[in-house]
């Protein structure tokens, strides 16, 4: 019974703090190289949620996007095998999310590796895209220390919460609108 109400209010809590107007197609892309992205990738393509894939994103792949998911959590793995060190990884998740503010495109950051996708590594990715997001998705297991919780609360920023990855795709799919096709005469 508490898994169907934890559901049912992350996305109650969801639909009522819609503070961003979410569209597709969707950026998605990594926020510390770790596999978590092929995930949602599933969901999206599942849902048939319009979306393009760059792990290593940057803001010229910002061109005709609607909304950027940033899927947060390092792998030390994924850096050594995209060549880059966790501070470019860093500077690139910044100027990604500069220039998405400044093109003023909502950016969705996800966690949902667990506890796998946090600690030192992972928290200095973790801090940057929550921080800078306009809406926050998590796996409940990777927030146990409340930091997501805290960053929230302190940004103002609406978190939805779901017990497991199957019922992310239920809120994803009710979060983007597609976006209006020109008519054809």
């Amino acid at each position: 019974m508490k898994t169907l109400w934890t559901l049912w209010l992350s996305i109650s809590l969801a639909a009522l703090a819609q503070a961003a107007d979410f569209r597709t197609p969707v950026l998605l892309t990594s926020g510390g190289q770790s596999a978590d992205p092929q995930m949602i990738k599933t969901l999206l393509t599942r849902d048939s949620i319009a979306f393009e894939f760059k792990p290593l994103a940057t803001a010229a792949d910002l061109e005709g996007k609607g909304s950027v998911i940033i899927v947060l959590g390092g792998s030390s793995k994924g850096l050594g095998a995209a060549k880059v060190s966790a501070e470019e990884e860093s500077e690139r998740i910044s100027n990604l999310i500069t220039a998405a503010k400044v093109k003023k495109i909502p950016i969705l950051a996800m966690h949902i590796g667990g506890k796998n996708r946090r600690g030192a590594l992972s928290d200095t990715f973790n801090r940057i895209g929550a921080e800078n997001a306009n809406e926050l998705m998590i796996l409940t297991g990777g927030d146990d220390d409340l930091f997501f919780d805290k960053i929230a609360e302190e940004k103002k920023i609406p978190l939805a919460q779901a017990d497991k990855i199957a019922n992310l795709g239920p809120m994803l799919k009710a979060k983007f609108v597609p976006v209006a096709e020109p008519a054809k005469e």
